[in-house]
């Protein structure tokens, strides 16, 4: 998405270039920014535009700080605490689908478009955002130190170097999948089986993890349990649940408690408070947020049952079909019913977490659609205005919200001192991206007539580098004692920089690339 070099800037031009260009718009979401800028502002300064699209990503990355913050990360510190498992465990089983699921299950613009061969950019993406949730987590981890357990870091980081191999291996195979005899495609089988391989192999882990997180969990009692007692009820006809019915404050006291945005978000700074509390206000009545800082736990009637009536508006981002988004209101909106008829505004129900749960599906759904703009606005901008390889653009810039969002979780998770749960979250994306890359490639069509290899010369490079990362971090810990130092940081921090640099040097053609690809004619 870019004009030749040398060409004089003139708003036709780029208006045109916008228009005509599928690749322009490949990853517009809610809003063509490119478009309004040069077809609707006429704007023909390249600078003036960089600027308007700088002050758009500070707006997003505020709105995703806000979501994150005090909408996503209490509902998931809830769901952590609840589960019967330790808190390594159940942060290793949650933070990923939680944080990820959205995006996963959403339509994928770039396997979508079947005129072009832009698949191995959904690859690279992909590729792209298990070293940014590795690389994130230990790097703010390191920041306040961590001493983990050996067997735990290992096997964390052994399974993944084990995985991160195997994906080299399938994604450097072609896969031609023909339109005619699909059925009986070899090609397509041998496809099918390695998509079983690693969903085997993630499923069978996952599951031991949560067999020894809970025998572990059971034998040391590590958090608090709650026995069901209705011997404190005043009489027999107020039973609702195990929790009395509080008379201190009124139904206006908690609900100003739960949308006061200015309180809640008072340890920010008053220009970030000026313009995100009226957005706060609002979103408070559609999303739950049930955390044990709040008053009543952050039970409130009335936006419990609202969040199930929003919940069906935000499936509209996600191109549902008619009958679907039909079946998923009819849903919720019982559900919605059945919460106002069965909950009192005055005592918070049994099964909390269950709101929990919704608020936190919600809050990942927006901070999707907001990643997903800030994903639209650097591809324009960076393929206008530096000329970048597609799948370096992807594979470096997409992704900034989830990492963004990721380093919010994991140093709110350290101020709780919940250094476990840090350890989990960092692991569980990188792990849930690694191993379900291939087979939501498969699961897509992303493999199609137009796209036998996935895998370009950028993203093996990235693969190889990743190697490198989780080979010398394991090395680093395990000579420091299993302890995240700031000397990590700082060695995690060179690699990196290592990294970006020869992406950028190769961009320029002053390096080769890492690949070992048998035919250049496959590289993008």
């Amino acid at each position: 998405c870019s004009l030749p070099r040398g060409t004089p800037p003139n708003a036709d031009e780029y208006c045109n270039l916008v228009k005509n260009t599928i690749s322009c718009g490949l990853f517009v979401n809610l809003i063509d920014f490119m478009k309004i800028s040069f077809c609707s502002l006429k704007l023909s300064n390249i600078p003036i535009y960089g600027l308007l699209n700088a002050i758009m990503l500070v707006g997003l990355f505020s709105l995703l700080h806000m979501m994150t913050k005090y909408f996503f990360y209490p509902n998931l510190v809830t769901l952590i605490e609840f589960t019967p498992l330790t808190t390594l465990g159940s942060s290793y089983l949650i933070a990923g689908p939680c944080l990820l699921g959205p995006y996963y299950t959403s339509f994928w613009p770039s396997c979508a478009v079947h005129e072009e061969n832009v698949s191995p950019l959904q690859f690279a993406k992909l590729v792209g955002d298990v070293m940014r949730h590795f690389v994130i987590g230990i790097l703010v981890q390191s920041m306040q130190g961590y001493r983990v357990e050996g067997v735990t870091l290992w096997s964390c980081i052994t399974f993944m170097i084990l995985g991160v191999l195997y994906l080299m291996l399938v994604s450097n195979r072609k896969h031609y999948i023909p339109i005619k005899d699909i059925v009986t495609s070899k090609d397509l089988t041998t496809l099918e089986f390695r998509v079983f391989v690693f969903i085997l192999a993630f499923g069978l882990v996952l599951l031991v993890i949560m067999a020894a997180s809970y025998v572990t969990f059971e034998r040391s009692g590590l958090k608090e349990r709650h026995h069901d007692s209705y011997s404190e009820l005043e009489s027999d006809e107020e039973i609702m649940g195990i929790y009395p019915k509080q008379r201190i404050f009124s139904r206006q006291h908690i609900w100003w408690e739960t949308v006061n945005g200015n309180k809640i978000m008072k340890d920010n700074p008053w220009a970030y408070r000026m313009f995100m509390v009226p957005v706060f206000f609002v979103l408070a009545h559609f999303i739950p947020v049930i955390s044990k800082d709040r008053f009543q736990d952050g039970w409130v009637k009335y936006i419990n049952c609202l969040c199930f009536i929003f919940l069906p508006v935000l499936h509209l981002f996600y191109k549902f079909s008619i009958v679907e988004f039909m079946v998923i209101t009819v849903i919720c909106w019982a559900a919605s019913f059945l919460v106002y008829i069965s909950t009192h505004s005055m005592r918070r129900p049994d099964r909390l977490w269950l709101f929990s749960l919704v608020g936190l599906i919600i809050s990942s759904m927006a901070m999707c659609v907001l990643s997903r703009e800030i994903e639209n606005l650097t591809w324009q901008f960076i393929g206008l205005r530096f000329h970048l390889l597609p799948d370096l653009n992807v594979l470096m810039y997409f992704g900034l919200g989830e990492a963004f969002s990721e380093a919010i979780v994991v140093r709110g998770l350290q101020r709780r001192k919940m250094l476990d749960a840090c350890f989990g979250v960092g692991m569980s994306l990188s792990s849930y991206g690694l191993f379900l890359a291939f087979p939501l490639l498969y699961y897509h069509d992303c493999y199609n007539r137009n796209c036998k290899i996935i895998v370009t010369a950028s993203s093996e490079t990235c693969m190889l580098f990743f190697l490198l990362i989780l080979s010398t971090t394991l090395l680093h810990i395990s000579m420091s004692g299993y302890e995240f130092r700031m000397s990590l940081f700082i060695y995690l921090i060179g690699e990196t920089f290592v990294y970006v640099t020869f992406q950028w040097m190769r961009h320029h053609d002053s390096m080769f690339p890492l690949t070992i690809l048998p035919n250049k004619k496959y590289l993008l």
